[in-house]
């Protein structure tokens, strides 16, 4: 192994096996590792202490490292940051209704602020707001500004992604959080652009550290094959993307108290794109799983057509739908639109039945959200046993026929 001149065993990067992750960039306690414009890691000998935690992250074993030269090394502290005022929430809208993912936030907003003795604070830009501004303050925001014009009536990213920047620049919170829809990915890109600041995309998870105050913002990365919690120590606002149905929605209070500001706004000038024709959203034409109560999900292992009656049967009794899991579109056999996982939807059931699923971890992330999952697998050792609150080790065709009968006797109907 190569020694600095103090003499100390380092580390060192193999080149062609670094996929340019930066997770042992994070990890580095002394910031000795940095990105070359080649895309590869570097370290630099004369600042690495021979601590091996690089080695210890990497996903790709692309560090060189003798782990019987450890040393032990403290981790530089991090300055604490003031606390911040506000945590803020964009309320997506439409027709004067705010989006459900919306008020997920609000109540996480509402976590994150009592852990820094902040305040949350909804952003609503758009037109014919009276509705929206009120559900805002239900659900747990204690300060509502509004931006509304003529010109916010429909959704264009140029003079939305105005509107949204101008009001942060004028509140100035210190988080920003988004919903991960399709209007919200667009947007919140365009802002942190202009903002100048830092954007982690599709989060399943969001706190605050207790030492610094900082933002954690946790997603799957690497196809879901590695959870990163991600931080934004120098730029502001802190922001995050968060997918739908990954946070619980909050109650809603009637008659809560809330101060409402409105904000004046100059459109930018000249000419901007405008809405001619709305193509009808396809998710409204056919079957939205995230609004059932139940899903009975067909994975790998049920990726048989002669299982759907039985699939269909069972969420039929249950007042539920039928779903699946990525193999289950890529063969064919269900449409994307019924897919759940990183790459399909996230959904948040009351009850999660998943058949012939093994729960990979970008179905795990998707799934995390619902009441009660049961698993039913011929695996005892499928991933999806390791969250399942109900787990039956078998062949679904004998245990969904069982299964079936015995909820008609408890629903006294005809088998």
């Amino acid at each position: 192994m190569p020694k600095n001149s103090k003499g100390i065993e380092v580390a060192e990067i193999i080149k062609d096996r670094c996929m340019a992750c930066q997770i042992c960039i994070g990890e580095c306690p002394v910031e000795a590792i940095e990105l070359t414009r080649e895309g590869v890691a570097e370290i630099d000998p004369e600042v690495c202490v021979g601590c091996g935690k690089c080695a210890d992250v990497c996903p790709v074993e692309a560090v060189a490292f003798d782990r019987s030269k450890r040393r032990s090394v403290k981790p530089k502290r991090k300055k604490p940051r003031p606390r911040t005022e506000y945590v803020a929430v964009y309320i997506e809208q439409k027709d004067d209704q705010g989006a459900d993912v919306a008020w997920e936030l609000v109540g996480k907003a509402r976590e994150l602020a009592a852990k820094l003795q902040a305040r949350v604070i909804g952003l609503v830009p758009g037109s014919g707001l009276d509705k929206v501004l009120n559900d805002a303050g239900a659900y747990g925001c204690d300060e509502v500004h509004c931006l509304e014009h003529e010109c916010l009536a429909s959704y264009v990213s140029f003079t939305y992604g105005h509107a949204l920047t101008h009001l942060v620049t004028e509140i100035r919170p210190d988080i920003l959080l988004v919903g991960a829809t399709s209007q919200g990915r667009d947007l919140a890109g365009i802002v942190a652009t202009h903002l100048k600041t830092g954007l982690t995309a599709d989060c399943t998870g969001l706190d605050i550290e207790e030492e610094t105050g900082l933002l954690l913002m946790t997603r799957p990365t690497f196809g879901g094959n590695i959870m990163a919690t991600i931080f934004c120590e120098e730029r502001r606002p802190q922001m995050s993307t968060v997918r739908p149905k990954v946070m619980p929605p909050p109650p809603r209070e009637e008659g809560r108290d809330f101060s409402l500001v409105r904000h004046e706004w100059e459109p930018p000038k000249g000419k901007y794109p405008s809405i001619v024709e709305y193509i009808e959203d396809v998710s409204r034409l056919g079957m939205d799983i995230t609004q059932y109560p139940v899903l009975v999900v067909a994975g790998r292992g049920a990726c048989d057509p002669g299982s759907y009656p039985l699939l269909e049967e069972l969420a039929g009794l249950l007042g539920g739908a039928v779903a699946c899991s990525r193999p289950v579109v890529e063969s064919g056999f269900m449409p994307y639109e019924r897919q759940v996982g990183q790459t399909g939807k996230t959904v948040a059931p009351k009850l999660y039945i998943g058949i012939g699923v093994s729960g990979a971890i970008q179905h795990r992330v998707a799934i995390q959200g619902a009441s009660r999952i049961m698993a039913v697998n011929t695996d005892s050792s499928a991933p999806i046993f390791q969250i399942a609150d109900v787990g039956i080790v078998g062949d679904y065709t004998r245990v969904l026929p069982e299964l079936i009968s015995q909820i008609k006797q408890r629903m006294n109907v005809n088998a």
